[in-house]
């Protein structure tokens, strides 16, 4: 007894330690990829064409995160201005499809298996992330999140009027050296205010950390609850589970397995060898893909971790399309 608590807290602390310094990190780094390379994301992102889609599914293929790691990313993308359907082409894929995972799925499945998993996977994604942008996202957001990107935009709009007043002010005829003064003084960007103004890396550096850092003291009860379950369920959860109950089910065990696994929190990479183990000793191919689609591309703890950014109606929907790409993939493993 005493010994499963021990591995559940050292599995718990493990968990919260690598998401925190993780959401971190990645927030500074995308604060600062926003600052000095803005181009970047309006070129790249923050359009609503195909190319903008297509794009982050290869960030997400190229960063091999767990569903929650993912979150991160993800958050810094919402607040730089990523349109929801281009961040959620990248939320599905990331823990889905990754270098690691093609290369550990051809070496257990096969390459006509692996193919048939891309290219289903890339096909639903798009179609799905396309079918979200064509609504009214806000009703998705959470009302604190969505203030809190008023109030950027609202300093963002005084940084640009108050160039703008300034290059007026100057090149005035009429305008004394006075006012001119007073309306640099008095503006949000003058260089003589500390909280907008950074030229020292060092400085840099605090601000990008200071602003993260308030980031996570927002999201940390979601992190905190969601990896605290995260592990009790890894700790408790039985081994023998899916020859114990579901290797009879036939057809039904794809649905059981989808809506077991997007409870779960496991990382696909980690499961394609317990998948293949399980394969081999009578478990159905479609159950397994069924379950491991589910469990690493949504997950109970990942699904608090949202909870910060957006409303219950977003969480019912995401888990509904995990749910439906793992249960359709299950079942055309199924019958081929």
């Amino acid at each position: 007894m005493w010994d499963k608590i021990l591995i559940i807290l050292q599995d718990f602390l493990v968990l919260l330690g690598e998401i925190s310094i993780l959401f971190i990190l990645v927030s500074m780094f995308v604060a600062f990829v926003n600052e000095k390379y803005s181009k970047f994301f309006e070129t790249h992102l923050k359009s609503d064409g195909f190319g903008s889609y297509v794009k982050a599914i290869l960030l997400g293929a190229l960063t091999p995160f767990c569903s929650c790691s993912s979150i991160p990313l993800l958050n810094a993308f919402l607040r730089a201005g990523v349109p929801l359907g281009v961040c959620m082409a990248y939320l599905i894929t990331s823990p889905l499809i990754n270098p690691i995972i093609i290369v550990m799925f051809i070496v257990s499945f096969g390459v006509k298996i692996t193919l048939l998993y891309i290219g289903f996977l890339l096909g639903v994604i798009l179609f799905l992330a396309f079918g979200i942008s064509k609504i009214n996202t806000k009703v998705f957001f959470n009302d604190d999140f969505l203030n809190n990107e008023l109030q950027e935009g609202q300093i963002n709009s005084c940084c640009s009027s108050a160039k703008s007043s300034q290059f007026f002010t100057q090149s005035s005829c009429c305008s004394s050296s006075k006012i001119t003064q007073s309306t640099t003084k008095s503006t949000c960007c003058s260089s003589n205010n500390p909280s907008l103004n950074f030229t020292k890396p060092k400085t840099q550096f605090k601000k990008y950390f200071t602003q993260s850092f308030q980031e996570y003291k927002k999201i940390f009860p979601y992190i905190f609850v969601g990896m605290a379950i995260g592990a009790i369920i890894h700790g408790v959860f039985p081994q023998n589970f899916f020859e114990t109950y579901l290797i009879d089910y036939g057809v039904l065990g794809v649905f059981v397995a989808a809506f077991m696994g997007v409870l779960l929190y496991m990382n696909c990479t980690a499961m394609i060898p317990v998948a293949l183990a399980l394969t081999t000793s009578g478990v159905p191919l479609g159950i397994m893909m069924s379950f491991l689609i589910a469990g690493a591309g949504c997950s109970l703890p990942e699904l608090i971790l949202l909870k910060r950014i957006f409303k219950t109606n977003f969480l019912v929907l995401f888990a509904s399309m995990i749910v439906m790409i793992a249960i359709s993939f299950g079942l055309l493993m199924f019958f081929i």
